[in-house]
């Protein structure tokens, strides 16, 4: 049974503090409740990995890349329509994120803008997804529930804002997405 908002609100204020100054200080309970959580889930990394060979088999006409970061608060995997190096300028990539504070996930897409072949701004695509990326978003989204047990996080909870401080991202500003998954979605290799 997936947690309910009011247990996702509590989950995201008990690993991430209230201010910005907090966050700053890495002994900080919350600092060290989520690096224990990363402990926790680096012991287990292998689950990870099969997911994203599984997928690279489901997906063999796209690049997978690793896209987790402990600063934040996921592991997510950025799946790009195209193969080979250098990777050719791709229209949109999808990541697949699943929060290791709850047993939620979701797969967000991502255009891109270019100068030539350099990798410019990219705009971040909540779902409803574009057309181009529905089907493959299915796959990933699929592959997350079977290897996982996650739910996907409705859009509307994941906006709903939360009085955390996650990196940069500060109350009000902050959102279920931010503490959840991630404050800079944007970001992939």
């Amino acid at each position: 049974m997936p947690p309910s908002t009011n247990e996702l609100l509590t989950l995201a204020r008990h690993y991430w503090p209230a201010s910005y100054e907090e966050s700053l200080d890495d002994a900080h309970p919350e600092h060290k409740r989520r690096q224990e959580r990363w402990a926790q889930v680096r012991q287990q990394n292998e689950r990870w990995d099969a997911f994203r060979r599984q997928l690279g088999m489901l997906l063999p006409d796209f690049t997978l890349a690793e896209a987790s970061t402990t600063s934040q608060a996921s592991l997510r995997c950025a799946v790009y329509p195209a193969k080979g190096i250098p990777m050719k300028p791709v229209p949109w990539a999808l990541v697949g994120c699943m929060s290791i504070l709850a047993p939620v996930y979701t797969v967000y897409g991502l255009t891109f803008d270019y100068a030539g072949r350099k990798r410019g701004k990219a705009h971040l695509h909540l779902p409803p997804l574009l057309a181009d990326m529905n089907d493959t978003a299915r796959i990933i989204a699929r592959e997350l529930e079977a290897h996982f047990h996650v739910t996907a996080l409705p859009p509307e909870v994941a906006a709903l804002p939360v009085p955390v401080a996650v990196e940069w991202t500060r109350p009000p500003q902050t959102t279920l997405f931010d503490a959840l998954f991630d404050s800079a979605p944007t970001i992939v290799p």
